[in-house]
């Protein structure tokens, strides 16, 4: 079988894996039985070692010696078939939903930082299978069987008898006419080999050897061999590493959580998660006869020119019926024997066994193969000479030399002549195909010249782009390649696509290309290359090409992101449809590296709404969640309805998400928006229950300006606590009560327990579509003295019991709106009221509340607004560079002290300049603590006179009512007390 992943092969390595020489395997039922006490078959136990550890050597005609380096062997079972078609799919999208890499590096281009994967194995497990899985083709012969191992155990009593029965078994699929699978290279002449497995642990080494001198006598020297293995027992520690793990292909065992996500059930789910939410009927109903249209299970192979007819189907053995594709997973001709999965390889062998595989693998070629291949050579090249100028007629040898053609001209018929086995254009291309197999690679590319030749003029257009392609890998191989031999292959290319309409070989070709250039550097044309492949017949082709075409636009120079970013997002796109949701999930978020910050919102919009339904079908649904949420970002350009779905999904999302994942907890609101500037701190509240006719002193609320000049406020604070101290201030500080952006707090506001704090904050909708908020409350956290936390968090997470919850809910007391809403784009401001109950320290986290759509009421989501601590300047600092935090939501809560309440006789709203008024001012402690003395300040004390209680006052002054001025009223209420 072909291996290209989990080593780091460079082009060259590639190439000779893939046209690496085909031997067949038959085993007998004794030789498998030991196979089997190593988890693995005769083919597998080759696997590791197929690769020859030291060079071999090859004689052309001429006797010219070649030195063949890393030559290896294909091993392959001869009852090894290619999966039909439905099977053939599903390991293609198995091999790459299967692959994955974690691993990624960061590349920075044009100032962007692109998180890109360290490696694709997806990528590389789907060439792998994509080439195993090809069907022989009838005008190439690098997968066709080059010789056969028959393989015998030395218990085996009738040794001899059963190499012949064996013998005539591979005889009848050799001479078989015309050729069926197993499809033989030279199938007149084909070399069978023998191996005798020997048991050194259970045999006896000399009947072994007596065993094996029959099957030398019997069938040639050179052709038999004589392994010793399995000198452990079976449940023995041995110390030798799984050198097959990694060759071997077992059945992936059926995952329900990949099964549930790994395509779509329905054309409506396919369409949704590469659509926005507003899709057309018609483009569902387009979507179902597509899907119908594909399942279609008799069409022709995808991989394959070529089918065996339907009663071959039906009589072989091989063959798979629709219904048992329909269930069956894997095919067990394709993958490896269902051996035990969970036991280690190898287990009955040691070093000295791991040595002699080896040592066959190299004996084997250079005893048998390389012999053969030389007698081989030989055969085809003279019969190519004894033809060579024989035209089949004398209009083919007049159109040789006079006909210029080129492939699509006159007829489309891919292949206007059919060859025999014996024509020596065959003879040709078979030649080439030994040379390029093991390693002569210039009288490769002669061969291959010449027989392209032969087929142009011929107009057989397979085989002619079938010559081109090995022609431009043979001269990449031995390295002269240059402008015309890369031209070779892009023609072969356009002939397999346009002429012989072989999609498959195409594909292959392009692979090939792909390698080479990028071995040039020419990876703009790598790129030209593989977008031209994307094609309607497979999106899972089509998305792996494009994702390997955007990798090269990063490395072309200069780099090109922005096609970069288209092509992975057209690769997402694929991927998408092809059911690759991890793959489509992961380019769509690639592709989002550049095209954020960009400015283009509804290119922005699109890939974030694809990461989201391709999230949420992932069961990622924090990631989902994020990306909803930035569909519903300010200055959105998309539309009312648009918005609306958006918002619906977001909170279905999120309420899957709090589902899933209790622990979570509550969970930050994508809308509305808080405006942290606007969050405003009232430490100080006026009590409001003043007896009438009474009118309280105003003194400032929580939506008061400050911006006018409080010099003389602070200038009559001060002289009051100069006048009231007993150890005068060092600096006087004027008492702050309200909290904003213009007023910040440096220190921790301080708040008496028992009085209420007022709080203000503006919410702003920024969809266009209104929303409503329902149980609005504050987020807290109480740090009380003795360190113990209370927080109202638990009571909404619903982690406490009722005890702790009734403990919290007496800690502080909130009053606010329960319900508000918010249309489309507006703002509106919150006020809150909370008295503190305990002494501590108090921070205010942020609102919680129930939104929902006004237009779907039901659909709610729990979550919270989040308040930030915001940064300031020091006023002290306007050149520095340094900031402080801004404390207004953490309050220190002190123990309760006397609490002034100031109040005035009704006066009339019209007075005289130069009257004399009598005002009666009422002064209540509230608090429980006595107040001993109270100072009255003021700004001109010639306007005021105290009078007591008890004084007379004359008539004439009693008659008129006198309003003072707001200054004395506020310093009263301001100053009037010690707390």
């Amino acid at each position: 079988m072909i291996h290209l992943t989990e080593q780091n092969y460079n082009a060259r390595d590639i190439i000779r894996n893939i046209f690496s020489p085909l031997i067949g395997v038959v085993s007998s039922h004794m030789a498998d039985e030991i196979c089997h006490r190593n988890n693995l078959s005769f083919v597998d136990l080759l696997q590791p070692f197929a690769r020859l550890p030291s060079d071999a050597h090859f004689r052309d005609v001429s006797g010219t010696s070649v030195s063949i380096r890393g030559l290896r062997l294909n091993f392959c079972d001869v009852d090894w078939r290619p999966p039909q078609t439905v099977l053939a799919r599903k390991m293609l999208n198995e091999s790459v939903t299967n692959a994955h890499n974690e691993k990624t590096k960061i590349v920075t281009i044009a100032g962007i930082d692109l998180e890109l994967p360290s490696a694709e194995p997806w990528f590389e497990q789907w060439r792998e299978t994509f080439l195993t899985v090809q069907f022989p083709a009838e005008h190439e012969f690098t997968r066709h069987l080059l010789s056969c191992l028959l393989v015998l155990s030395s218990a085996d009593p009738q040794i001899v008898e059963t190499a012949h029965k064996m013998t005539q078994r591979v005889q009848q699929m050799q001479n078989i006419t015309p050729q069926k699978l197993p499809k033989w290279f030279h199938p007149t002449q084909v070399l069978n080999s023998y191996v005798v497995l020997h048991e050194a642990s259970h045999g006896d080494l000399s009947k072994a050897q007596q065993g094996f001198e029959l099957i030398k006598s019997t069938f040639g020297d050179n052709k038999c061999f004589l392994i010793s293995i399995n000198s452990l027992e079976a449940n023995t520690n041995n110390d030798i590493p799984d050198h097959w793990a990694r060759y071997i292909k077992r059945q992936p065992k059926a995952d329900t959580i990949a099964n549930e996500i790994s395509a779509p059930k329905s054309p409506q789910e396919a369409v949704s998660v590469i659509s926005m939410p507003s899709i057309q009927m018609s483009q569902l109903l387009e979507g179902a006869a597509a899907q119908e249209a594909g399942s279609d299970l008799t069409m022709l192979h995808p991989l394959s020119p070529m089918q065996e007819s339907a009663t071959e189907a039906i009589n072989s053995k091989f063959s798979i019926s629709n219904e048992s594709i329909a269930s069956q997973t894997i095919n067990p001709n394709v993958w490896a024997a269902d051996f035990d999965a969970d036991a280690p390889h190898g287990s009955c062998l040691n070093a000295h066994d791991v040595e002699n595989l080896r040592h066959f693998v190299q004996d084997y070629a250079v005893r048998a193969l390389i012999p053969y291949i030389e007698q081989l050579v030989g055969i085809l090249s003279e019969g190519v000479t004894n033809k060579k100028g024989v035209s089949k007629s004398l209009l083919s040898a007049t159109k040789r030399w006079f006909v210029t053609s080129k492939p699509g001209a006159g007829t489309n018929n891919q292949n206007a002549v059919i060859y025999t086995n014996e024509s020596a254009e065959l003879q040709t291309r078979k030649l080439g195909d030994l040379y390029f197999m093991f390693g002569h690679y210039n009288l490769a590319f002669q061969a291959y010249h010449q027989a392209k030749r032969d087929f142009n003029a011929d107009s057989a257009w397979q085989y002619y782009a079938g010559a081109l392609e090995m022609a431009a890998l043979s001269a990449f191989m031995l390295g002269t390649s240059h402008r015309k031999t890369y031209d070779y292959m892009e023609d072969a290319i356009v002939c397999y696509l346009t002429v012989c309409k072989l999609q498959q070989f195409a594909t292959r070709a392009t692979l090939m290309s792909m390698e080479c250039l990028k071995t040039a550097r020419q990876y703009s044309e790598v790129a030209k290359q593989l977008i031209r492949m994307t094609s309607e017949e497979s999106d899972l082709r089509s998305a792996l090409l494009l994702e390997q075409a955007a990798y090269c636009f990063l490395v072309t120079q200069p780099p090109m992101h922005r096609k970069y970013a288209f092509h992975i997002v057209l690769a997402g796109n694929r991927y998408s449809r092809a059911g690759q949701r991890k793959h489509a999930f992961r380019c769509y978020r690639q592709a989002y590296q550049v095209f954020q910050n960009r400015h283009w919102s509804l290119a922005e919009d699109h890939i974030q709404y694809t990461v989201a339904k391709q999230a949420y079908m992932l069961k990622k649904l924090e990631d989902a969640s994020r990306s909803f949420a930035h569909l519903l970002r300010p200055g959105s350009l998309q539309n009312a309805q648009q918005q609306s779905s958006f918002l619906k999904e977001y909170i279905q999302t999120q309420n899957e998400l709090v589902k899933r994942s209790p622990e979570l907890g509550l969970l930050p609101h994508a809308l509305p928006h808080v405006e942290q500037q606007s969050v405003r701190v009232l430490t100080l509240v006026q009590p409001s229950n003043v007896p009438a006719p009474q009118v309280p002193a105003t003194n400032i609320d929580i939506d008061s300006d400050l911006s006018t000049d409080e010099s003389i406020w602070y200038k009559i604070e001060e002289m009051l606590v100069i006048t009231a101290a007993s150890n005068k201030p060092f600096v006087f500080k004027p008492s702050q009560y309200l909290y904003n952006k213009e007023h910040p707090a440096t220190e921790c506001p301080l708040a008496v327990q028992g009085e209420p704090i007022e709080l203000a904050v503006t919410l702003s909708n920024s969809v266009r579509c209104s929303i409503t908020l329902n149980n609005i409350d504050l987020l807290w956290r109480l740090t009380l003295d003795n360190e113990d936390v209370l927080s109202n968090v638990s009571v909404y997470e619903q982690q406490d019991d009722s005890a702790s919850k009734a403990a919290v809910n007496a800690a502080i007391k909130t009053t606010c709106l329960d319900t508000i809403v918010l249309e489309e784009q507006a703002a509106k401001t919150l006020y809150f009221k909370l008295t503190p109950k305990l002494t501590g320290r108090l921070h205010i986290l942020g609102v919680v509340c129930r939104m929902a759509a006004s237009t779907e009421p039901n659909a709610s989501l729990l979550g919270v607004l989040q308040f930030e601590t915001q940064r300031i300047k020091p006023a002290t600092a306007k050149q520095s560079t340094q900031t402080l935090l801004d404390n207004r939501l953490s309050i220190k809560l002190v123990p309760q002290v006397p609490s002034l309440s100031v109040s005035f006789s009704v006066v009339p709203g019209e007075i005289l300049a130069g009257e004399i008024i009598p005002v009666s001012i009422t002064l209540r402690n509230l608090g429980i603590a006595p107040i001993d003395d109270i100072y009255l300040g003021t700004d001109d004390p010639r306007c005021i006179t105290l009078l007591d209680q008890q004084t007379d006052i004359p008539l004439s002054i009693l008659s008129f009512h006198i309003i003072l001025p707001d200054s004395f009223t506020r310093s009263v209420k301001r100053q009037s007390g010690k707390r």
